[in-house]
């Protein structure tokens, strides 16, 4: 600590004043000395707890020459209690008892080394613990960013899973039952051509009939189950806009909808959200204008609106936790609110689409 540092190097500067004002003795001058060397030690090493005693050895060896000996004591007085042997600090006051020069200036003198000593020491253990917990809310935060990335590419994977089992499920459907059945078709229309008995030409002209039907209602089922019985995607993102009635909203939406994975659909939500509540709560506007649009390569939202009045013009919680995950994708969120609110987030896309 540079407060440390300091006050040692001025109590040193205070015992040379000593020493001019005794009248510049030479022994004097080599305790000061002795003194000096180990607050520079100290200025630059780390030294023990036991190193203090070096500090009384040299004034306990100088009390019968000089009396600023008694003087130099507020230096082991204050690293004891810097290093929390503040105990040992009130043995070195019993010192008072043997000096000539015992007075209530060396007393309250011996008192400000204790304060600013004890001072220090809790100051630096509470910046220990502040940096430990700083670290620890730093390490926290890493891992969350850990697991949501985790979270992230495991929703990724699920839904392109996902993806790949549903495929599978509709050509297997469909080879099964529509493609047996339009083969088999196609077979009877094939032999009608050469059928002479009109008999068998009719129970041919039938067996196709009955196959087209079944090949119908196969098909029929198929699409049937492939329609979601919740909406998703854009139209999960169209339904938010009509069921927002505090406002007018001009909607815009370009490129190819079907290319941005279900992950991203998710934040996309959750940005129209958070920022259609921010202009039903902190904005006087009157019409809302929203542009989705869809690239090869990246998916891209606006959202603004006219409003003049801003009482929120922080960044909340909502909207920072939309950042985080914006930054998870690979892309960027930012906001603007110096004409209106202003929300404009940039996703990638991957190649594959």
């Amino acid at each position: 600590m540079l407060f440390v540092k300091g006050w040692r190097f001025l109590q040193a500067g205070v015992l040379f004043h000593l020493w001019i004002l005794e009248g510049s003795r030479v022994s004097s001058f080599i305790m000061i000395l002795l003194l000096l060397v180990m607050v520079s030690l100290r200025w630059r090493y780390r030294m023990p707890v036991w190193s203090v005693g070096l500090d009384v050895m040299i004034c306990f060896l100088y009390f019968p020459i000089t009396d600023i000996s008694y003087y130099g004591l507020v230096l082991p007085i204050f690293e004891l209690a810097f290093r929390g042997k503040w105990y040992f600090s009130f043995l070195l006051f019993a010192s008072l008892f043997f000096t000539p020069s015992a007075s209530s200036f060396l007393f309250w003198y011996y008192f400000q080394g204790f304060f600013f000593g004890t001072f220090s020491w809790i100051a630096l253990k509470n910046q220990q613990k502040y940096i430990l917990e700083a670290d620890e809310q730093r390490q926290a935060r890493y891992e969350l960013e850990r697991i949501k990335l985790d979270l992230l590419e495991a929703n990724k994977k699920a839904s392109h899973h996902a993806e790949l089992l549903e495929r599978y499920r509709i050509s297997r459907e469909l080879h099964d039952h529509l493609g047996h059945d339009l083969t088999g078709a196609s077979l009877a229309l094939q032999a009608y051509e050469y059928v002479k008995n009109p008999e068998e030409a009719n129970q041919l002209l039938q067996e196709v009939r009955n196959r087209l039907e079944r090949s119908t209602i196969h098909l029929r089922d198929t699409v049937h189950n492939m329609t979601p019985t919740m909406l998703i995607g854009v139209d999960s993102f169209e339904n938010i806009v009509d069921q927002f009635q505090q406002v007018d909203i001009e909607f815009h939406k370009s490129g190819d909808m079907l290319r941005v994975p279900a992950h991203i659909w998710g934040w996309l939500e959750a940005c129209l959200k958070e920022a259609l509540t921010n202009v039903a709560r902190h904005s006087n506007a009157t019409k809302v204008e929203i542009d989705l649009q869809a690239t090869d390569s990246i998916v891209r939202l606006l959202i603004g609106d006219n409003g003049t009045v801003q009482t929120n013009n922080s960044t909340g919680s909502g909207l920072r936790g939309l950042q985080m995950r914006a930054r998870s994708l690979g892309g960027s969120l930012s906001v603007s609110r110096d004409n209106g609110f202003l929300l404009v987030g940039v996703i990638p896309l991957d190649k594959e689409g």
